[in-house]
């Protein structure tokens, strides 16, 4: 470039000074014309041809002059528009396209994209230098960008594993705190029951005799007084007596529960023999019992004291139902246990009521005990089994005992 550039000066430099000789020789010319023309020694006529041929010769020289002007300038005119047609061509595909390809480049990796490379230019080797450096960038941003993703992506699987370690432990000591809630409750209750075992031995050794005397003397008093009065009042301190006898007797067996004698049995047949012995006191307060004895599996239990558990839960029943209402009592075997559950259509208990009926004492009948409920759940937790209880004020209650199949093989291990 720099050559071409040398050239067309050298070129305009040659044409200005021929332009200057050309001057110089006309301008002579025409002094030697003038000097002719001033010379009184020749003849007009030899003056004006003389004068005549200088005159076409100085014409001739400045039209060879103009023609070869022409020609350097068109040919100045050539290279010039060739010049600027090579730069037209040359630099945007030489300097300006590559360097909009690293700008764009450029854009995209600003935006993210670290897979664009650009291609090395057909020219100078520094624009080359500049594209492979700006490749090698790229190289190790995206080598960095992998690496930083993996390590993205470890620390998230870390933080997932870490919350799920920590969902995990949240919800084994949420476990294991309702563990040892109900684990001290558990203790809590039967330090209760302890208590009221040893109060219960030391109240049936001081009143259980003392009563049975008394019952025994009103009874001859009823027999030998003939006034009707009398009579009357006799009978009814003697139920008290035997109230105060079976309040003992639950005393004994919350506080002191019997052993279980197991013994392979049918939970119908348990059922059965605990309708029998209530068939009659519901009839007479008109309350209709329906069966649905489903059950055809046997189990491993103390039959005495499930069907003490079954027949409470009928009286409780019948004693909660008005007349013309109605107790369903059902069995059926669920997921390895037996299910016997017994449903009325009573007064039914509220929410504080429910948490509170299987504790010692606690009784929402005017002359119950509340010793029913909680001795028949001692029952079944010595049974390794389930005692549930739904109820709603006014619609009615429903007690569901579960007990496992094989009780023997659990009670062994």
């Amino acid at each position: 470039m720099f050559l071409l550039m040398l050239l067309i000066s050298g070129l305009s430099i040659y044409s200005i000074y021929n332009l200057d000789r050309a001057a110089s020789n006309i301008k002579g010319r025409y002094d030697t014309l003038s000097n002719l023309l001033s010379d009184k020694g020749e003849s007009e006529q030899e003056q004006g041809f003389f004068a005549n041929e200088m005159l076409l010769e100085a014409v001739q020289i400045s039209d060879d002059q103009l023609k070869y002007s022409y020609i350097l300038i068109f040919t100045v005119v050539g290279i010039t528009l060739l010049f600027g047609i090579v730069l037209t061509v040359f630099i945007p595909r030489v300097i300006t396209k590559p360097i909009m390809n690293l700008f764009n480049a450029a854009e995209s990796v600003a935006g993210g994209d670290y897979s664009v490379r650009v291609k090395s230019a057909h020219s100078s080797s520094e624009i080359n230098t500049l594209v492979k450096a700006f490749n090698n960038m790229i190289d190790n941003i995206d080598r960095s960008s992998s690496e930083l993703q993996k390590k993205n992506e470890e620390i998230l699987k870390l933080l997932e594993t870490t919350k799920k370690f920590n969902e995990v432990l949240e919800s084994e000591i949420e476990q294991a705190t309702r563990e040892i809630k109900e684990k001290h409750k558990e203790l809590i209750k039967r330090e209760k029951l302890a208590t009221i075992g040893e109060l219960a031995s030391g109240v049936a050794h001081e009143v259980r005799n003392p009563l049975s005397g008394i019952a025994l003397a009103l009874e001859l008093m009823r027999d030998e007084t003939k006034i009707e009065e009398h009579r009357h009042t006799i009978s009814d301190i003697l139920q008290e007596i035997v109230r105060l006898e079976r309040i003992v007797k639950g005393l004994f067996q919350l506080g002191h529960p019997k052993s279980l004698s197991l013994i392979e049995c049918e939970p119908n047949d348990i059922v059965e023999r605990a309708l029998s012995l209530v068939n009659m006191k519901a009839k007479a307060k008109g309350v209709l019992i329906e069966k649905e004895l489903s059950c055809n599996k046997q189990f491993c239990v103390d039959h005495e004291q499930i069907e003490q558990v079954v027949l409470n839960l009928l009286i409780n029943g019948i004693e909660a139902t008005d007349s013309f209402g109605k107790i369903t009592v059902m069995t059926k075997s669920v997921n390895g246990s037996v299910e016997i559950s017994v449903a009325d259509t009573g007064c039914g208990f509220s929410d504080d009521e429910i948490e509170k009926i299987l504790q010692p004492f606690y009784s929402t009948k005017e002359s119950g005990t509340g010793l029913g409920l909680a001795i028949s759940n001692r029952i079944i937790e010595a049974h390794q089994g389930n005692f549930n209880i739904t109820s709603k004020r006014g619609v009615g209650s429903k007690f569901v005992v579960e007990i496992p199949h094989d009780l023997h093989d659990e009670i062994s291990g």
